[in-house]
């Protein structure tokens, strides 16, 4: 195996695995809401996969650490909407 099909078959994987990741905590959300899908489960969701997504990202980027600054107070802001969106959306449910 070279070295390009190694690479590709790593990236690929990883991927999968991610992905994987974020099916995993889809259904353990949908698993404790008993299988009940609404707007606030989606934005659960979507909050928490964010976060493994952005940590994911912050491990292997190689980017300067005043660009990851910015992405992190980026990442925050979009959480506090997300968070305060699924948490207004319970009250009226």
């Amino acid at each position: 195996m070279n070295e390009n099909t190694k690479s590709l078959f790593i990236h690929y994987l990883t991927e999968f695995i991610i992905g994987s990741i974020g099916l995993g905590i889809l259904a353990i959300l949908i698993w404790f809401s008993e299988f009940i899908i609404s707007l606030s489960l989606i934005s659960a969701w979507v909050f928490l996969f964010n976060g493994v997504l952005f940590t994911y990202w912050i491990w292997k980027s190689e980017s300067r650490i005043w660009e990851k600054s910015f992405a992190g107070i980026y990442f925050i802001i979009i959480e506090i909407i997300i968070a305060n969106t699924f948490t207004s959306l319970s009250l009226f449910v």
